[in-house]
């Protein structure tokens, strides 16, 4: 049984037992059921709404990951998501830690995502 019928069940019970009218138990059950309506309409709402932020932490996520398991690339590459695909910032050592950093990033994403490469060379 799940959550909003044991609700249901238990607002039956409660109330029937509190020696209401059947007409006040009809009553509360149609708005258990209408409030259990709403909810589950408000939580797939704020799922609908949070869908695009958790894609692109999913991005990002996945990125960074990458970046960082590459011992020949610094730590510090910085990794900005957004619904079309990423964005590389910070510096690098040198032009092949910049290339390989932006292939990675490619590698890791669906063909659809786009992979912006800013990092900047300074060598030390």
């Amino acid at each position: 049984m799940n959550a909003p019928s044991v609700a249901l069940v238990l607002s039956v019970g409660i109330i029937a037992l509190s020696g209401c009218s059947p007409q006040t138990v009809e009553s509360a059950s149609r708005d258990v059921a209408r409030n259990t309506e709403i909810v589950a309409r408000e939580a797939k709402r704020a799922e609908r709404k949070a869908r695009p932020q958790l894609n692109k932490l999913q991005l990002g996520a996945k990125v960074t990951a990458a970046l960082v398991a590459n011992e020949n690339l610094p730590k510090t590459i910085r990794v900005d998501a957004d619904e079309n695909g990423v964005k590389l910032r910070g510096t690098v050592k040198t032009q092949a830690q910049k290339d390989m950093a932006g292939r990675i990033a490619r590698d890791t994403l669906k063909e659809d995502k786009t992979v912006l490469n800013e990092l900047k060379v300074k060598a030390e």
